[in-house]
């Protein structure tokens, strides 16, 4: 697959390990719902968020997208647990104008709070993912070529390695903001 796209947005986590499926569950609903031409949105994921997720918060995420279309140059990227290996030194090959990560962040603040973060002004090792890669330095290194935003979400249970699915309530109720932020950053809001 192709990524000569303008902004990259990807989702990092994985969808066994409670929060951590922030990520990939914030971008399958943006694949979906946003109609994304290369339609590669997970249809358990979806199916999970449609049928799992608290009705109103569901309704509240699909009204995000009423009257917003998608530009070409934006591609959505379910990266999973490999992202910072696999994806992340793809940026040397392609001229990304922004690179937009979707992942949990383990920061000061309650759980279920969404906050967007610059990479260069994060503490190395601050961002590590549940499974000890340590996510600043690559992120660092690709903003010497492109603009790179975190939109983060404080995770309140990743019960790594016990596979335990579906999001908690806060992070789940995060969503729809983590959506605003999204889809402020791409210019369609």
């Amino acid at each position: 697959m192709p990524y000569h796209s303008d902004i990259i947005v990807i989702g990092c986590g994985n969808v066994l390990f409670k929060d951590d499926g922030f990520g990939p569950i914030v971008i399958n609903i943006l694949q979906k719902y946003l109609n994304d031409k290369n339609d590669y949105y997970d249809p358990a994921v979806t199916a999970y968020v449609e049928e799992e997720f608290d009705k109103d918060i569901l309704e509240q995420i699909k009204s995000k997208f009423e009257d917003v279309s998608l530009p070409e140059s934006i591609q959505f990227i379910d990266g999973g647990t490999a992202a910072p290996t696999n994806f992340f030194p793809l940026y040397e090959e392609y001229d990304w104008k922004k690179l937009i990560v979707i992942d949990v962040v383990e920061f000061n603040a309650e759980p279920g709070t969404v906050d967007k973060f610059d990479p260069n002004i994060m503490k190395i090792g601050k961002y590590d993912n549940p499974h000890g890669l340590t996510v600043e330095e690559p992120l660092q290194k690709i903003s010497e070529k492109c603009e790179v935003v975190v939109v983060g979400c404080k995770p309140a249970e990743i019960p790594t390695p016990d596979v335990d699915m579906g999001l908690t309530e806060p992070v789940e109720k995060a969503i729809p903001e983590a959506i605003d932020i999204i889809l402020n950053e791409i210019g369609v809001k």
